[in-house]
């Protein structure tokens, strides 16, 4: 795949050329400003400075929302949650490390997972010290895999986890080695360990890449990301998560699993480009309690599809613990199925039932490939 990568940006570069490797100039949205986000600040966790935003932290009883977003994404990703779930929590929406205003380490071995979790640990001792607010963690894609990796060592830091569309490591591997149809969706992961070809990948034809993904997005949305990701430095930032793996390739089979203790909901949209729905199932695998509900028609990027389920979820969940998808609201799916209702949501996923049969890639005792390397 590293080869195709190549021969792909190199032929277009030639067909079209170099100009295709510059994006437009754009400006800085207004939209970033709005005061229904509340306000920017930034805070130093050992030796990086983190970007966040923060709204409704004023009442010190409020349950802090701590959202972590995903890959090639950054803060206003959760711009359809900020306004609506500070309402009622106290809600923090940092840059990850290498995104955004965060700063970008180059050595790459700086965003191995160890990394990350401190990252997430530093952040809630410095934004609630002595553990004064109750604390529930949000993640999406990357943000939910960190989710799961900080939960593994400091469950007692936080009270619930929600996951939106991201994985548990131990289930993204168990599907990944059982799925062509995962390996498929993955093909990505090894050549973006490569230097210097994926940014020219991503950023060629002005980010045409995110046109492509970004499925639930409106003009705007898809305008403040490029501007985002047209500044010079904020691809590689978020391509080392995978270069970083050219470190330890291991590191995802360190940590010492166990099942988590924390109550957790996942939301699950089942027409994810990248992650099939059964690593949905296997991520409970790892949770001692766990609600799960999944939306058929909607993708990778259902916080932005679905922001109103999504928000109601997750306020549901962190005050009662628990969801209820009651009998009329199926009644109601049923009739609007016919319409390809993105939303329609269900305790029963639709579609990808589980592989049974042995594993597709030879894997060692540990479940790990035995050529993971490159």
């Amino acid at each position: 795949m590293g080869a195709w990568m190549k021969i792909y940006v190199k032929t277009s570069i030639w067909r079209h050329g170099s100009s295709i490797l510059v994006p437009i100039n754009r400006t800085v949205p207004n939209e970033f400003y709005d005061e229904k986000y509340g306000e920017h600040k930034f805070v130093n966790v050992s030796n990086i400075t983190f970007h966040y935003v923060t709204k409704g932290c004023e009442d010190k009883e409020r349950p802090m929302l701590l959202l972590l977003h995903g890959f090639l994404d950054f803060w206003y990703i959760w711009n359809r949650q900020i306004p609506k779930l500070s309402e009622e929590f106290c809600v923090v929406a940092p840059d990850m490390r290498g995104y955004g205003n965060t700063t970008r380490p180059t050595d790459t071995a700086e965003y191995l997972m160890p990394k990350l979790i401190g990252d997430v640990k530093g952040l809630l001792e410095q934004l609630n010290p002595n553990h004064t607010r109750k604390v529930v963690l949000v993640g999406h894609d990357w943000g939910g895999m960190i989710s799961f990796c900080f939960a593994t060592l400091h469950e007692t830091m936080i009270d619930k986890m929600v996951i939106i569309n991201g994985m548990h490591p131990k289930a993204f591997l168990k599907q990944l080695f059982r799925s062509v149809r995962q390996m498929r969706m993955s093909w990505y992961m090894l050549p973006f360990r490569r230097p210097v070809i994926p940014e020219q990948y991503l950023i060629m034809k002005d980010l045409q890449f995110f046109d492509k993904v970004h499925k639930g997005f409106t003009e705007s949305e898809e305008y403040a990301h490029k501007y985002v990701y047209s500044q010079e430095g904020a691809l590689t930032g978020t391509i080392n998560y995978y270069r970083a793996f050219n470190n330890d390739s291991d590191q995802l089979n360190k940590l010492p699993y166990r099942r988590i203790n924390v109550p957790t909901l996942i939301l699950w949209g089942e027409a994810d480009a990248f992650i099939t729905p059964r690593v949905a199932q296997y991520n409970r695998d790892w949770l001692n309690g766990s609600e799960l509900i999944y939306y058929e028609k909607a993708g990778h990027f259902l916080l932005r599809e679905c922001p109103s389920h999504v928000n109601d979820r997750i306020k549901e969940f962190v005050t009662t613990g628990k969801v209820v998808v009651n009998q009329q609201r199926r009644r109601w799916q049923w009739w609007r199925k016919r319409y390809n209702d993105p939303c329609r949501e269900s305790k029963e996923p639709a579609q990808d039932a589980p592989y049974s049969g042995p594993p597709l890639i030879p894997v060692d005792a540990t479940g790990l490939p035995k050529n993971m390397k490159e």
